[in-house]
């Protein structure tokens, strides 16, 4: 079972380094909804593995992963969507992105697939009322009998998580630097 996970990955993760075309999303699943990325602002996907915890940051932000020797902050898409903790198990996987010139790590459910939408299937107007935040949502997509949100990175990310990264960023270096102050 771990090694056709394993197989899937690698093959997900080889077709997105082959990706150039509009309108591409990774797919992926948070407790029972689906939801899309754009393909080309995904890095990678690895295999959930538990990140350093840091203190005192927001409850979504599960920490910290050495990713190809950058720490990079983890948040959990299913505290971000206001949504019940779940198990993480073998199909968890953690989708490193880039936005807005930062990498960072999400945690989700499962990858699906990697699908292509016509812009005729994707319905961006989307109006659920005053009291319904849908800012992170860029649109809709209906494919056969399955609605797929897609979401906007950078709303769905705000700036001030972004500055408690920093800020995150900033004091690791620093203890960093004091640790081997320390030691001389």
């Amino acid at each position: 079972m771990k090694e056709s996970k394993d197989n899937t990955m690698n093959i997900l993760n080889q077709q997105l380094t082959n990706i150039s075309a509009e309108n591409q999303f990774l797919t992926f699943k948070v407790v029972n909804e689906e939801y899309g990325v754009d393909v080309l602002r995904v890095q990678e996907i690895i295999r959930y593995i538990k990140p350093t915890e840091i203190p005192n940051t927001p409850e979504v932000m599960k920490g910290v992963i050495n990713f190809r020797g950058e720490v990079i902050p983890v948040i959990d898409l299913r505290k971000k969507f206001g949504l019940d903790f779940g198990e993480y198990n073998e199909f968890t996987v953690i989708i490193v992105l880039e936005v807005e010139d930062k990498i960072i790590g999400v945690i989700v459910d499962q990858v699906s697939d990697i699908i292509s939408f016509s812009t005729e299937d994707i319905q961006d107007n989307l109006e659920f009322g005053s009291d319904i935040d849908t800012k992170f949502i860029k649109g809709m997509a209906k494919v056969e009998d399955r609605l797929i949100m897609l979401l906007e990175l950078e709303r769905l990310i705000s700036f001030e998580n972004f500055k408690k990264i920093n800020n995150l960023d900033t004091n690791m270096v620093l203890a960093e630097e004091k640790e081997e102050q320390d030691e001389l």
